[in-house]
């Protein structure tokens, strides 16, 4: 199978796109952490132990003002230090952050204080990682098609300039259903949303059920891997009462989450639910956008898409960035991204604040 990697950068973050056999399998967005330690899986940190929770659980300090939950800690004193490597980054759940989990790294040796001990760059560490399993990798431009080789070193597929490409890939339709969670199937809609207990995907519509189902089934296990959804995930189908029918979904859904991974789940029962379990190490592709809220972009995002917009404008001269105060102000804590757009576009770049603006706002263009 050709597997082929779009690597669309831009300030603020990278999105990278897995397609195989011309079809989009795997998106992923990664953003920096400007100055703060990479909380991410496979990291390693020294951890200051704060309090037990239990027997065999601790609450950890692990530097930068951050906290983490500690297993196995069993014998492990309050105030002691200890390696650690994170097991699942912090996910934002509606209204409030999850804190990371860790677990004890025996080989390797604690620092004197609380804190990090890598030097990580994850859009770099998973350019690396896919580079292996991909024939090309196709980038918007030369500039980030030269960053790639830089960062590959001559290890790496043809790396090739195809706009064109990412363009029909509409990376952007797809983060704009994966905020709203609405994806149609045939005569129906599958929506995903994201609770502090699990992500519920519920299907709706007319027709027969039992061809909605499937078609939704089928549909599930491309967006589990689409968007990089893990952990809990309750699928509410439509009802069905025949058990020959439940049967025949249960055998869709397993194909199609064949892909997957390693999963479980469970049969669908006399009321059309599903329980699927998948691992979760990190932040989902809708967890990413929207962070603690649901159904619409974090200022965070909102303000990666108003630096985007500038950086894809046409024109001549300044741009003037004009937007709602917080995202102005966000982007203001932002010095290496303004720095990397004004030489993207060879001009200056002016934030202005405007109570009156709407959504991420927008950019105005000298000429």
């Amino acid at each position: 199978m050709i597997r082929t990697l779009l690597w669309d950068t831009g300030p603020g973050e990278v999105r990278a796109g897995l397609t195989e056999a011309g079809a989009l399998t795997e998106l992923r967005i990664m953003r920096p952490r400007r100055g703060k330690p990479l909380l991410a899986a496979g990291e390693l940190f020294t951890a200051r132990v704060l309090r037990k929770i239990g027997p065999n659980k601790a609450m950890v300090a692990i530097g930068g003002g951050q906290e983490g939950l500690l297993h196995p800690a069993r014998g492990l004193n309050e105030g002691v230090l200890v390696a650690a490597e994170m097991t699942r980054a912090p996910i934002p759940e509606p209204g409030r952050w999850k804190l990371p989990q860790l677990r004890p790294a025996p080989a390797v040796t604690a620092k004197k204080e609380p804190g990090w001990h890598g030097s990580h760059d994850a859009p770099e560490a998973f350019l690396r990682r896919e580079a292996a399993r991909v024939s090309a990798i196709v980038c918007r431009d030369a500039r980030s098609a030269n960053s790639v080789r830089d960062t590959l070193a001559g290890h790496c597929p043809e790396v090739r300039i195809d706009l064109e490409a990412i363009a029909e890939a509409d990376l952007s339709g797809l983060i704009d259903s994966a905020v709203t969670g609405e994806f149609p199937i045939g005569e129906g809609m599958l929506c995903i949303e994201r609770t502090r207990a699990m992500t519920m995907i519920d299907i709706d519509g007319s027709g027969d059920p039992l061809t909605l189902n499937i078609a939704a089934a089928a549909e599930i296990g491309r967006l589990l891997r689409l968007l990089d959804i893990g952990g809990q995930v309750g699928i509410d189908f439509v009802t069905l009462d025949d058990r020959k029918a439940r049967a025949a979904v249960d055998a869709a859904l397993a194909d199609a989450c064949a892909a997957l991974g390693p999963h479980k789940r469970t049969a669908m029962n006399g009321f059309g639910f599903v329980q699927l379990i998948r691992p979760r190490t990190g932040p989902s592709v809708p967890e990413m956008l929207c962070g603690t809220l649901t159904g619409r972009l974090s200022r965070e995002s909102r303000a990666i898409a108003l630096l985007r917009e500038a950086d894809r404008s046409i024109g001549r001269g300044p741009r003037r960035l004009i937007a709602p105060p917080a995202i102005i102000d966000t982007i203001r804590q932002w010095p290496d991204e303004l720095t990397q757009l004004e030489a993207s576009l060879g001009t200056a770049i002016e934030l202005v604040a405007d109570p009156a603006a709407t959504g991420y706002g927008h950019v105005h263009v000298s000429q």
